[in-house]
């Protein structure tokens, strides 16, 4: 069983992988009527539409337009070489050589970028890039002047592309095969490479490439820095965008999200699941009486009263405002009113002490089970919704298993309001 915990305030929600779609071709379509809340969170969409990780499939298109850009970015640089080594002033010895090495960078970029298209949304193909201007980089300085060669600074330009579209371990290996360049160009320059008995060392030439590399060193810090400062920001908003920052509990999409998931892993086992829908009986009663303050204590108070009663594998969301939706993976309905009336009781004999003054807290839930009451997802939660309204026609403070043959049983509004400044 897949073990799914709540998180907890300020806890980063684990990433779920994979891309499941609810299977709804061969069901019959149970569209939601326009007024219902579903119908506006999920915007008209079906349940199984909605992609497992959103997140995952951001990071994928940035990583596409990460490519786009670089590709942009090689095409600039194979066009500045040909202009500079075209100048009076910059020497080629062998232009043969040089003009090889642009022809193979340019089949290089062609292949990578416009002929072999898969795996586009991968950082390791981003690091092939990398990787070539690096040593395209090495070829175009070895055949204007080593490290007297007037685009030495070139290298640059990888350390920002490194840092910017890769990470901050990216950036720490390009710098180390860019400084393994520098050695290997002020080696040669020096003559080690010779058959010479005699290597004349000149300190002075060297003092402008190790400038150059300190200045890149230098510059590999502060690119790391800020990407890790962007990742932690990253992780933030995936955090603000999966979680309900009142009571820390998953927001609806995300639990719709993972619903999807669990309903596929089910209908290969021909299991069961239930939906639980809740919604507090006098919040706007609080409201009216006590402020909206005490109406935010007692949201939190429900949803931390109903993290303790639910199983490690349950997934609990906050719908908007005072309404819950807890699904129970592998749970029959049974047990699934059995844990609906543990916490409904609960929550009833935990009062809150608001200023001096008791406030009692009820709950009213819906519940709704596979396959007893709908065949998949968008109809369970329908019938979860139904049956909740059936609790709240009871008399508020009730589970309810839904019922079809039972209409719900509508409370005269006097009634209501009285109910609801008795409870408090």
């Amino acid at each position: 069983m897949t073990k799914v915990t709540p998180p907890k305030k300020g806890q980063h929600p684990s990433s779920r992988k994979g891309l499941f779609f609810e299977k709804t071709d061969t069901q019959p379509s149970v569209p939601y009527e326009k007024s219902s809340p579903f119908y506006s969170l999920l915007n008209g969409q079906r349940v199984g539409q909605i992609p497992i990780d959103e997140h995952k499939e951001i990071d994928k298109e940035e990583l596409i337009g990460y490519r786009r850009t670089v590709a942009g970015l090689e095409w600039l640089l194979l066009l500045l070489v040909l202009l500079c080594t075209n100048l009076p002033w910059v020497h080629v010895p062998e232009p043969m050589v040089l003009y090889v090495s642009m022809a193979s960078f340019a089949i290089f970029v062609c292949t990578l970028h416009y002929m072999w298209r898969s795996h586009d949304e991968t950082r390791w193909k981003l690091s092939l890039n990398m990787w070539g201007m690096t040593f395209f980089i090495t070829a175009v300085v070895w055949e204007t002047g080593s490290l007297s060669s007037p685009l030495l600074p070139l290298y640059f330009v990888v350390i920002m592309l490194a840092g910017t579209t890769l990470g901050a371990l990216s950036t720490i290996l390009g710098t180390f095969l860019i400084t393994a360049c520098y050695i290997f160009l002020g080696a040669a320059e020096l003559g080690f490479f010779l058959n010479s008995a005699s290597v004349t060392f000149q300190a002075e030439h060297l003092t402008q490439p190790i400038i150059q590399l300190f200045l890149l060193w230098l510059l590999a810090y502060f690119v790391t820095l800020i990407s890790q400062e962007t990742d932690r920001t990253k992780d933030k908003i995936r955090q603000l965008s999966r979680t309900d920052q009142l009571t820390g509990l998953w927001n609806m999409k995300m639990l719709l999200i993972f619903m999807q998931r669990e309903y596929q892993r089910i209908l290969a086992k021909t299991g069961k699941f239930s939906v639980l829908m809740i919604d507090a009986d006098s919040l706007k009663a609080v409201n009216d009486l006590h402020g909206h303050h005490a109406g935010t204590l007692l949201i939190v108070t429900i949803s931390e009263t109903m993290r303790t009663v639910l199983r490690e594998e349950d997934m609990l969301a906050r719908f908007g405002g005072d309404e819950f939706v807890a699904f129970l993976p592998d749970t029959t309905r049974d047990t699934a009113f059995e844990i609906a009336e543990r916490m409904r009781i609960k929550i009833a004999e935990a009062p809150i002490n608001y200023e001096g003054n008791i406030l009692r807290i009820t709950v009213s839930c819906g519940i709704a089970c596979y396959p007893e009451h709908g065949q998949d997802l968008t109809q369970i939660m329908k019938m979860a919704d139904k049956a909740l309204y059936q609790s709240k026609g009871y008399g508020k403070n009730k589970c309810t298993i839904f019922d079809p043959t039972k209409a719900t049983r509508p409370v005269p509004a006097d009634a209501n309001k009285q109910k609801m400044r008795h409870s408090i």
